[in-house]
């Protein structure tokens, strides 16, 4: 502490051009602080990129929500069917009139609405491509407007072919008769 005390008194003292000199000096100043606008080229990109994709999620689910509303009507169609008691004998007639219903919705009511039998069939086979077995032929062709007869397997077969069906079937047919009036009407 003594030296220290020593080198100050012993430090001459400024003559007065120093002392003019040292009275000019100012403090350093610091330069102004980087903002943040504008943003650098990357966050631009970035920015652009993030507004990509929200756009491309946005348009997604937009597409994924109107495919189910567009696709509601099968799967009430075949939670309907499900309901369906095989072993009843009116429940060929069930199946039957639920598959008009999807066909009518579908297609048109000039389409495929007077259909029946072998027609109603071919239609069937044309507008999904769903194998239709004999057991299904024999209840739609014989049982389906018989009570006396009672098939639990056959109309256990033709309903699984009805949800089948109702779960595959286009949405587009060539409709000679169908007007467009009618079409927006269904």
């Amino acid at each position: 502490m003594r030296q220290l005390l020593q080198q100050q008194q012993s430090t001459p003292p400024l003559s007065p051009e120093a002392q003019e000199l040292l009275a000019q000096l100012r403090d350093i100043r610091e330069p102004a602080p980087i903002s943040w606008w504008p943003p650098a080229p990357g966050w631009w990109l970035l920015a652009l990129l993030l507004l990509a994709c929200a756009t491309v999620i946005f348009l997604w689910l937009r597409h994924k929500r109107r495919q189910k509303l567009h696709n509601r009507y099968r799967v009430e169609a075949v939670r309907l069917l499900e309901e369906i008691d095989t072993a009843d004998p009116v429940a060929p007639q069930e199946i039957n009139e639920l598959l008009k219903r999807v066909a009518v919705t579908s297609y048109g009511r000039t389409t495929c609405g007077n259909l029946t039998g072998q027609a109603w069939l071919e239609f069937l086979q044309v507008t999904a491509v769903v194998d239709c077995t004999n057991q299904v032929r024999q209840v739609v062709l014989q049982h389906l407007y018989r009570k006396d007869t009672t098939d639990a397997a056959g109309n256990e077969a033709f309903r699984d072919y009805a949800m089948q069906w109702v779960q595959g079937h286009g949405d587009t047919f060539p409709a000679a008769g169908q007007t467009a009036a009618e079409a927006s009407r269904v």
